[in-house]
């Protein structure tokens, strides 16, 4: 369960014309008051019950999503005359309330009593539809609300609210004042992000041109407003779009750049819901434009007759080498010319194309041999070369 806090909207409504100055330093006023000239219920009679109402407004500018609970905040205390006693501060269970808000429709046509639940509890848990508001309540405080009925989109400016405020039969008669503040239940959590296909990328890597796709969860009590990610490149930044949602499951996508460097950068994925908290979660986008190192063991440059042996030792440190694609060739030489590709030159000369390299599982390596008799070899120098790539094709040449 998603905890908030609250925000004031509406502050000070005095319903006995006292003035009270100061907010605490928690509670933000962005309101209006409506009702000024206040209500006198003081003299109270023990077990009697006195009926208060006022309306409230906020300010037409505000604009608060319909989801909002209101929540009115009851404070009855001493007015500090006509005290009997030592002290008549008030304490639990001094007073009860009941309390209603009409509400009116159509025009001012028809109206509606919307029931309100009023509460003194200590620790006062108030559930509503986007989590929970646990509150640590004081002796003479009330909060009075109804989460169904009594939000934003269902209560409108100037509604009358009505509390039914009942003495404890051993109360002693003094005078008694009412202040009341109205509240919204304000989403401060952010959503959950959660990219489910991290193995993808902490187990691999991807190259220029790329396409990649990131499918993550995003959870939150409210509405999901919007939802993107983002690549932080060193010098900008790359949008990876949504594209679609299957099931529980949200999917973005994006082709890396052409230029995009070797690097490990950060892959973000974020969601913001109506309220506007943002949730993220993150993962590593690695990127490999390097092939393989290759090293040739044989052959080294010395003479050979009949067998010319060939291995190699080849290593890709990133994203690991392409097993199949480990080529040789062997090109004849006239001096410090080489048969070109088509074996047809300034001469005629032997261009063998490239042939493949078997990995050698016991070594490591990639062995073969050249017989020079079956492939009809002529005494003479040759141009040894090999190439291979890695997985995502970055190539090595020797």
């Amino acid at each position: 369960m998603k905890t908030k806090t609250l925000t004031i909207i509406l502050g000070m409504i005095f319903l006995m014309g006292i003035l009270i100055t100061g907010i605490s330093a928690d509670e933000e006023y962005i309101g209006v008051i409506s009702n000024t000239t206040g209500i006198d219920i003081s003299n109270f009679i023990a077990g009697t019950t006195t009926t208060a109402n006022f309306s409230f407004d906020y300010e037409d500018s505000y604009e608060a999503d319909k989801h909002y609970p209101l929540i009115f905040k009851i404070n009855i205390s001493y007015s500090g005359e006509d005290c009997q006693l030592d002290d008549c501060s008030v304490w639990k269970n001094d007073f009860s309330i009941n309390g209603f808000v009409t509400r009116y429709y159509l025009f001012g046509l028809y109206s509606k009593d919307i029931k309100l639940n009023c509460s003194e509890n200590s620790l006062l848990t108030i559930n509503h539809q986007m989590g929970s508001n646990t509150l640590d309540v004081p002796d003479g405080i009330f909060y009075c609300y109804n989460i169904t009925e009594g939000t934003i989109e269902t209560l409108k400016k100037r509604n009358k609210v009505f509390l039914d405020i009942s003495s404890n039969p051993a109360l002693y008669p003094a005078t008694y004042k009412l202040t009341a503040q109205m509240f919204y239940a304000n989403d401060t959590i952010a959503p959950v992000v959660n990219i489910i296909n991290k193995n993808i990328f902490e187990n691999n890597y991807f190259r220029e041109s790329d396409s990649i796709e990131v499918q993550a969860t995003i959870s939150d009590n409210m509405e999901i407003s919007n939802k993107w990610g983002t690549i932080f490149l060193t010098n900008e930044n790359i949008t990876v779009p949504f594209s679609h949602k299957t099931d529980d499951t949200y999917y973005f996508s994006q082709m890396t750049p052409s230029d995009i460097q070797e690097d490990d950068y950060d892959l973000m994925i974020f969601a913001q819901d109506s309220y506007g908290n943002i949730g993220s979660d993150n993962t590593t986008l690695r990127i490999d434009r390097t092939g393989p190192i290759i090293t040739a063991i044989q052959p080294t440059g010395e003479i050979y007759s009949e067998i010319i042996p060939v291995e190699l030792n080849i290593s890709d440190a990133k994203a690991g080498v392409d097993n199949q694609s480990v080529y040789y060739r062997l090109r004849e030489m006239n001096g410090t010319s080489i048969c070109p590709e088509s074996g047809i030159g300034t001469w005629d000369c032997y261009n063998s194309d490239w042939l493949n390299i078997p990995l050698n599982i016991t070594t490591g390596t990639y062995k073969t041999e050249i017989n020079t008799t079956e492939i009809g070899l002529e005494s003479g120098e040759y141009w040894f070369e090999a190439k291979a790539e890695d997985i995502l094709g970055n190539i090595g040449i020797l």
